[in-house]
């Protein structure tokens, strides 16, 4: 298996020097927004067409996911699609040679309890080390007191923010990186534009 694994969004692979680290589980920190849950789609996807992932939702329709997998130039059926609620917690493992995604821990903390939620964070990232997939998370940090991000970030093999830059009258949404293992210098901050095909990501380097 390669040492680097698209991200799903060419300008952040050009970024990080080719992709995400394979066996690394990155944490996706942003507030309600359809940024958050398109990035979690073109991650699904990754490379278009060689890319299995299973996708565990806590607040997302099926027919929602596989729209927005379709959006960002997927195949539905390469993704498992799993839903939590209604009294069935119980968190999905990871599938053979498919990535991860978790949307949201927020959700799923809320459900279960911090101390279940998080360690099935460390069961997730101790299979995806053996496997050499990557897996995404993604949380909101106003449904969580510091202590638990700051438990999160250490977890974390990769942490993604997201945001918006004011400049002038204007207000561009951007994605932040402040933590990537296995990516030397890896800071990073990229502006990107939601358009009708996802996410369009800069692959201009920005210094923060």
């Amino acid at each position: 298996m390669s040492s680097r694994l698209s991200s799903g969004l060419s300008g952040l692979d050009a970024q990080l020097g080719g992709g995400l680290p394979a066996g690394t589980v990155h944490l996706l920190l942003g507030e309600p927004m359809n940024a958050q849950e398109l990035f979690g789609y073109h991650f699904a996807v990754g490379d278009p067409g060689k890319t299995r992932c299973r996708f565990v939702a806590t607040d997302l329709e099926t027919q929602e996911i596989q729209d927005g997998i379709t959006r960002v130039g997927g195949e539905p059926d390469r993704v498992d699609v799993r839903t939590l609620g209604d009294g069935a917690w119980d968190l999905p493992p990871p599938a053979k040679e498919a990535r991860y995604v978790l949307d949201s821990f927020s959700t799923y903390r809320d459900a279960v309890g911090w101390d279940t939620a998080h360690e099935s964070l460390q069961r997730l990232r101790a299979v995806l080390r053996e496997t050499g997939e990557v897996a995404l998370v993604s949380a909101m940090p106003s449904l969580h007191d510091e202590r638990e991000l700051a438990r999160l970030k250490v977890w974390a093999d990769g942490i993604l923010e997201l945001g918006f830059d004011r400049q002038g009258f204007g207000l561009y949404p951007y994605l932040k990186v402040t933590k990537m293992r296995g990516v030397p210098d890896s800071a990073r901050f990229l502006l990107f534009k939601d358009t009708p095909k996802g996410l369009f990501m800069e692959s201009t380097r920005r210094v923060f």
